[in-house]
């Protein structure tokens, strides 16, 4: 009878250790979905974005390596002296004497459009409060980064980012739709304030805005790459370029 019991309270045992073990099974592959789905929600609403910071930021610092060979002016971006010559361009200009700054234009532009999404998608990204919180800050740090020293006003940068947004297709303006759109005065006025930053920046004005900028840039990048994996975004751009990037070690 001994043998008996406890036979059959080895076999229960054994039942319930297997129960416990399936169901404890089943919730780490739960677990192991739910992240795979988060970081998969997270890398499709916030990729976009860390794409466009490392351009604007690599096309920054290529602007102020440029002026610093050059007594801290940046020729090739000084291609008209006021932002409304823009308007009365040809296409050869546009991609030729004008493609440094025009283009350098429709990349902030492109930003922008990226920051306003991110803005408008943050229901559909799972982060924590913390993070939820520190990628707002970051996007605002940006955005003033644009702003300080009568820059882009902070109002308009959303503005700018939905004229270069065909909404019906769900993407950004081609580089050709740009320049095409920036002959048009009325809508061109939109990114004045834009291409005088960037007229500023290559006469080697403002450059505490411009370093502030670039940081700003960087340390979103930075956040973002921690919330979609991938490795380290900008300094991976710069090592393609064959330029080190600060702190970083061959």
């Amino acid at each position: 009878m001994n043998a008996v019991l406890a036979a059959l309270v080895a076999a229960s045992t054994s039942a319930l250790v297997t129960v416990l073990s399936l169901s404890l099974s089943d919730r780490q592959e739960q677990r192991r979905e739910a992240r795979t789905q988060r970081h998969a929600l997270n890398a499709k609403y916030l990729n976009p974005l860390r794409f466009h910071l490392v351009e604007n930021h690599f096309r920054l610092l290529s602007i102020l390596k440029r002026a610093r060979r050059d007594d801290g002016v940046n020729a090739g971006l000084l291609a008209i002296d006021d932002p409304a010559e823009l308007s009365a361009k040809d296409v050869p200009w546009f991609i030729g004497p004008g493609y440094t700054l025009v283009s350098s234009v429709y990349l902030a532009s492109c930003l922008f459009a990226q920051l306003k999404k991110v803005r408008e998608d943050f229901p559909y990204l799972h982060l924590s409060a913390a993070d939820d919180t520190r990628l707002a800050a970051l996007l605002l740090g940006v955005q003033q980064g644009f702003l300080v020293d009568r820059g882009v006003y902070y109002a308009t940068q959303p503005s700018i980012g939905e004229s270069v947004w065909v909404r019906d297709e769900e993407r950004l303006m081609t580089y050709r739709e740009f320049c095409e759109a920036l002959q048009d005065p009325a809508w061109r006025a939109w990114f004045d304030r834009l291409i005088s930053f960037y007229l500023d920046v290559a006469r080697g004005e403002k450059k505490q805005r411009t370093e502030r900028l670039i940081a700003a840039l960087a340390k979103l990048s930075a956040f973002l790459d921690e919330c979609v994996g991938g490795g380290k975004s900008i300094e991976s751009r710069m090592r393609s370029e064959n330029i080190l990037p600060p702190g970083a070690t061959s």
